[in-house]
């Protein structure tokens, strides 16, 4: 995503942008939920994509017990989009030509004048600056900044978005609607309606983004990253290798846990997967001619819903900063690194304070003092995914 807002906002400054993907295949089918925040909204209208049926919708947020009583409210109004949804209306921004498939990143080379980079086809390309757009597990960090390495959090995430009409009538009247909250000790599980597949914002071909928060061990995460030909995946596993039994597990695990309408929701996921959490910020963002943005350049948890957000102020922060240094591409980039490295660190820490929620890590006085804060149920409500949240980072405890 990073890479569609860099290449989208840098072709209207001017600059010919083109997008390496290491896919084989178009990036579409992904089901994700994505919140909204002011500085997506400004950033999609600035690159042209636009916010015209963005997603869904929705007016309060509900907080309900394990019966599934709603407990507590807040009205927030916001915009749930999914991840299919952004991606389409940022890959329209960009010509066919301009988007190239099936090209995994092998390395590069830089000169005073340019960065050559190199393809795993065999095949290079010369030109200005390379970004490295690729995500946490960035195969341009790995080259620039090796000592740079993700960090589990503790806990892992389990999601999946069934569509609307398999949920049962009376799980659709409870929480449908609603930014669902149900947080039962050291665990969180939320939910809200997204856009359907191919887009779809009609009533009963939308989709109910489902996830929920478990700890996790490190040896408990190993385990479940072994496929089934007993081969264990570094950081995390594709979803469709994930084995039958562990699904099963957490199946049985929600059963003791969740309320009747979440349970209906996990019940009509046919493939549900997990995601684990890690967090990272690099010290530097440029290395000459390469610069890393996005997830590549620093990654948070999914609390604050912030990570689109971040990834299209960093393709923000950097268009603006080279059009101010037009002619200048050192001087802009130094600009932009000054800017978005705290940023991204800011952000990092914020969802580790939003994470000490689970109980773990809670290394500090501070971390201790934010988890007494945030077992009322509605202190995370309030803060789980909210607009403008860095504005009170500062005087949260």
């Amino acid at each position: 995503m990073s890479g569609l807002f860099a290449a989208a906002l840098l072709r209207r400054i001017g600059w010919e942008v083109d997008v390496y993907e290491r896919s084989p295949t178009e990036l579409v089918g992904r089901g994700a939920g994505i919140t909204t925040h002011p500085e997506l909204l400004q950033v999609l209208e600035q690159s042209g994509a636009g916010t015209r049926d963005l997603g869904v919708e929705v007016e309060k947020r509900i907080l309900i017990d394990r019966a599934g009583r709603v407990v507590g409210e807040w009205r927030l109004p916001q915009i749930l989009t999914s991840w299919d949804r952004l991606q389409r209306l940022l890959r329209g921004l960009l010509p066919d030509r301009h988007y190239h498939l099936g090209r995994a990143f092998a390395g590069f080379d830089q000169d005073g004048g340019a960065v050559t980079v190199r393809f795993a086809d065999g095949q290079s390309e010369r030109a200005d600056l390379l970004l490295g757009a690729d995500g946490f597990r960035s195969s341009v960090r790995a080259l620039v900044a090796p000592e740079v390495q993700p960090v589990y959090a503790g806990y892992a995430i389990w999601r999946g978005a069934p569509p609307e009409s398999a949920l049962a009538p009376e799980t659709h009247r409870a929480i449908f609607p609603y930014f669902t909250f149900f947080l039962p000790e050291r665990q969180q599980i939320i939910g809200y309606p997204i856009a359907g597949l191919d887009n779809a914002l009609a009533p009963g071909r939308r989709r109910y983004n489902f996830i929920w928060y478990r700890v996790t061990d490190e040896a408990a995460l190993a385990e479940m990253c072994r496929d089934a030909t007993g081969r264990r995946h570094d950081y995390s596993i594709p979803p469709e290798l994930i084995r039958p039994d562990i699904v099963a597990a957490m199946r049985r695990d929600a059963e003791s846990v969740m309320p009747p309408a979440f349970l209906d929701v996990l019940a009509r996921i046919e493939r549900p997967f997990f995601t684990p959490i890690y967090d990272f910020a690099a010290p530097r963002l440029v290395f000459g001619r390469v610069a890393l943005i996005g997830d590549a350049a620093a990654n948070s948890r999914p609390h604050m819903g912030f990570g689109v957000s971040k990834a299209a102020e960093d393709a923000k922060a950097l268009a603006d900063a080279l059009a101010l240094r037009e002619g200048d591409l050192e001087r802009g980039l130094a600009d932009f690194e000054a800017l978005r490295q705290p940023a991204g660190e800011r952000i990092m820490r914020y969802g580790r304070r939003l994470g000490t929620h689970l109980g773990v890590g809670l290394a500090t006085a501070e971390d201790r003092a934010m988890w007494r804060l945030l077992q009322d149920p509605m202190e995370m409500v309030r803060r789980i995914a909210v607009p403008h949240f860095l504005a009170g980072a500062a005087s949260a405890v």
